[in-house]
């Protein structure tokens, strides 16, 4: 099996336990969601922007990946702006992983169709 492939299904068995589990947190509680606009806007960053990141990686592996890791920088710019100071915590990070996960994947998948195409590998540092 290919390491991008193995790669592939580690972030969607991944995303798809990140989306319960923060859909559990979410909603699952007894407490409605009551939200101000800012706080509205954090929500749409993460854990929505983040999940619908891994939703669309299943057809658009890169442009997934890419979306759930701009939702998680982005909504750790909102927390920062508002407190001064980004959560210490990994827990953001291990939620939103499999976004990191999908991107290589797809860029090591566009590597090994390029060289496929060409007979050669490109070096590390050039764009595939």
């Amino acid at each position: 099996m290919q390491p991008e492939m193995v790669l592939r299904w580690t972030a969607r068995i991944w995303g798809v336990a990140s989306t319960l589990l923060l859909m559990a947190f979410a909603f699952g509680g007894r407490e409605n969601l009551h939200f101000t606009a800012a706080t509205a806007f954090a929500f749409a960053l993460f854990p929505c922007g983040v999940v619908a990141g891994f939703v669309i990686a299943w057809w658009r592996e890169l442009v997934g990946g890419l979306i759930t890791v701009s939702s998680l920088i982005l909504f750790y710019l909102v927390l920062f702006s508002w407190s001064g100071r980004v959560p210490l915590g990994p827990y953001f990070l291990l939620f939103a992983a499999p976004g990191f996960i999908h991107m290589v994947s797809a860029l090591m998948a566009r590597r090994r169709a390029l060289s496929a195409m060409t007979g050669r590998t490109p070096p590390l540092g050039s764009p595939a």
